[in-house]
This record gives structure tokens, C-alpha cells and sequence, in this order.
């Protein structure tokens, strides 16, 4: 694979990562630095490296660059690769009227001036660097992965608004403060979150969920009646414990 080592300033990094991409897309390999150099790292060293070891240097070129003491060492060591290689090795893109460093005047440049021209200037530079590669297809089970994952991702999403929808339903009619409770202990307990949203209640002012419901029943016959006890039966609640108790049942058997 063609590698291309992208010098360019940060001035004109948004230009520079647009062409990386557009390169990759035509089965280029691109070096750029923010996708090459790791926190840690020697910039000096990373930077030698990517350009002893790339096909091409493509000078991107403008006030902000051709000011750039790292672009003009960048350029300074690719010339050299240049003449001991006597090979043409370094491209020069020109995205604003400069006058060219010594060692480029009387090449013929990219014109990337006029953004409406890219895709001219893209094809001339592709022609320059050998032709376009064809990319390789990608695999027919990472294609069957995806349709996979997006069906499954569709689903959810599905399931989810559905769930938002029954859970504004069933909440409807309790009390601000009998939501807030389920709220709370739905994420404390979210596995049981459709019994308490759509099952929990009040006795008076006391909000009763399914965990506090169960341990409530546990104490009981542990210790006796417990008070919660009583006021289900003075509220006539029992058929709603019942109804929270079933629901759970089927819960365990699903």
C-alpha cells in the first residue's frame, strides 16, 4: 500500500484531515499526526519515523505552514530522503498563494486555491501518487454482523419507547410523591422496575413497592404482624399486594 505523510500546520489541520480520509478512501495509507503520535511520545522521533518510513511527503502549503518551524524541518529531512533517493518524493499542495521554499520552486504544485476544484486537484494528485487502489470489500460476515447489530439496535429502540410509553401511562394517576419512590427504587432494583411502575401503591401516605412489600411479609412471619399489616387491611389494599405479588411470580417464571 502507497503511504502518504501528510506535513501540514495546525492552521490547516481541517484540510488535512479531509484529504486523509479522502486518500484512505482510495486505499492510501496517510500518516497524520494526531493519529499517529500518542501522549508520551517524542514528537521528533515519531515525526522521523513517519517520514523515513512513508512513499510520499504531501507539503501542505500556506502562510500558516511555510511560518511552521515543525513544516519546514518536516520538509527539510523529506528533500533529503529526495536527493538521496533520486526520487521524486515530496508533493507540494498548495492551499494559499505563497512563494514556495527553494527546494520546491519549479515543481508542479496542487492547486487546492479554489475549493470548488478538490475533486480536480484530488484526481491529479492521485494520478501522481500511482493511481487509485481498489479498497478491499469488506468481508461478507462483518456485513451480516452489521445488518445484525442494526436490526438489534432497531429493536431496542423499539422496546424502548414502548417501555417509556407504559411507564407514563402506568404512573399516571399517582401521587408526586408515590413516583418519586418508584423512581428511586427502580434504580436500586431495575430488574424489577415494570412490577413496581406499573403495581406500586400507597396505604395513607406510605408508599408501597415490591422489595418493601417482601421484606415487610418476611418480617412478619419472622416477628409477628407487621403494621403494614394492618393498614392494607384498613386502606382495603390486599388485592393490590396480591396483584404486585402475581406480577412478580410471573417475573420468577419467565
Amino acid at each position: 500500500m502507497t503511504s502518504i505523510f501528510l506535513s501540514h500546520s495546525h492552521a490547516d489541520k481541517e484540510f488535512a484531515r479531509k484529504l486523509g480520509s479522502d486518500l484512505r478512501r482510495f486505499g492510501f495509507g496517510v500518516w497524520i499526526d494526531e493519529a499517529e503520535i500518542n501522549i508520551g511520545d517524542s514528537l521528533i522521533a515519531k515525526i522521523r519515523e513517519g517520514l523515513d518510513q512513508v512513499d510520499y511527503v504531501a507539503a501542505i502549503l500556506s502562510k500558516a505552514s511555510i511560518a511552521s518551524q515543525w513544516v519546514t524541518r518536516e520538509l527539510d529531512i523529506a528533500s533529503n530522503r529526495e536527493i538521496q533517493e533520486e526520487r521524486v518524493l515530496v508533493l507540494p499542495l498548495v492551499l494559499e498563494i505563497v512563494e514556495l521554499p527553494g527546494f520546491l520552486k519549479g515543481k508542479f504544485y496542487g492547486d487546492f486555491t479554489d475549493r470548488e476544484n478538490y475533486d480536480t486537484s484530488l484526481g491529479l494528485l492521485l494520478r501522481a501518487l500511482g493511481g487509485a487502489s481498489k479498497v478491499a470489500a469488506v468481508p461478507y460476515e462483518i456485513e451480516v454482523l452489521r445488518a445484525e447489530v442494526a436490526a438489534a439496535r432497531e429493536k431496542a429502540a423499539h422496546y424502548a419507547a414502548q417501555l417509556d410509553g407504559h411507564q407514563k401511562l402506568a404512573l399516571r394517576g399517582k401521587t408526586p410523591a408515590l413516583i418519586a419512590s418508584i423512581k428511586e427504587i427502580n434504580e436500586k432494583f431495575p430488574d424489577h422496575a415494570v412490577i413496581n411502575t406499573t403495581h406500586a401503591f400507597q396505604v395513607g401516605d406510605m408508599p408501597v413497592t415490591l422489595d418493601y412489600l417482601m421484606w415487610a411479609i418476611a418480617k412478619s412471619q419472622r416477628k409477628g404482624a407487621h403494621p403494614l399489616e394492618s393498614l392494607l387491611t384498613m386502606y382495603g389494599k390486599w388485592s393490590d399486594a396480591e396483584a404486585m405479588l402475581e406480577a412478580y411470580d410471573n417475573l420468577l417464571s419467565n
